[in-house]
């Protein structure tokens, strides 16, 4: 079972001290930030809430992020790794089993950085002019689009419109639930639900013939 890892980094040979340190330097103060944003909400904390609870000096943080704002963007930089591992290792299983698969375990992960972060997501998902958050680049449209294309191929799914437009019924589903989760004052699984509403939306792209 291949490990889902913080960082994607492909390397052709060992990375030096300094680079490793350097990594988790990164990591600490990417980490500290998430748990200050659970706790007090991303538009209440500063860099110097964040560097102070991470025991790092104010000028490390910019070493690694140019603005508060970067750690959003260093989000779906993170989440894409999660979704290029997941699919690595689901990638051979059947269409339906695929895609639960899928949905599951990379919500398992995305759910562990708390509410915060994915409320500071969504609420900036207009402030960034040059990113499109959910554009045909991210790894999460590769993803999907590559499953439904399985599911295409094995006469599963219909070949009436292309993967590109179906993936957008999913794609749309997975925002809502992430915002319906954020909203949920009640305990509830974000992975669980993802994977009940996206089967719910599959059964509406399956091929009637099939």
């Amino acid at each position: 079972m291949k490990r889902i890892q913080k960082n994607a980094i492909t390397a052709s040979r060992p990375l030096t001290r300094r680079q490793l340190q350097a990594i988790q330097t990164k990591n600490k103060i990417y980490d500290t930030a998430i748990k200050v944003i659970n706790k007090y909400g991303y538009e209440n904390i500063t860099v110097e809430d964040i560097t102070n609870e991470a025991h790092v000096a104010k000028g490390s943080f910019y070493n690694y992020f140019p603005t508060k704002e970067a750690l959003i963007l260093y989000t779906f930089q993170q989440s894409d790794a999660i979704y290029e591992v997941v699919y690595a290792k689901v990638c051979n299983e059947p269409f339906l089993t695929q895609i639960s698969d899928f949905i599951r375990l990379s919500y398992e992960q995305y759910e562990k950085r708390g509410k915060g972060i994915i409320k500071a997501i969504i609420s900036n998902y207009f402030s960034y002019q040059e990113f499109n958050f959910y554009g045909n680049d991210r790894s999460l449209i590769k993803c999907l689009t590559k499953i439904i294309q399985t599911g295409q191929k094995a006469g599963m799914v219909t070949n009436n419109m292309p993967s590109s437009q179906l993936v957008m019924p999913l794609l749309s589903t997975l925002i809502g639930v992430e915002v319906l989760w954020c909203m949920n004052t009640e305990p509830c699984s974000l992975s669980e639900m993802a994977v009940t509403v996206v089967m719910e939306t599959v059964t509406g792209i399956l091929n009637p013939e099939a």
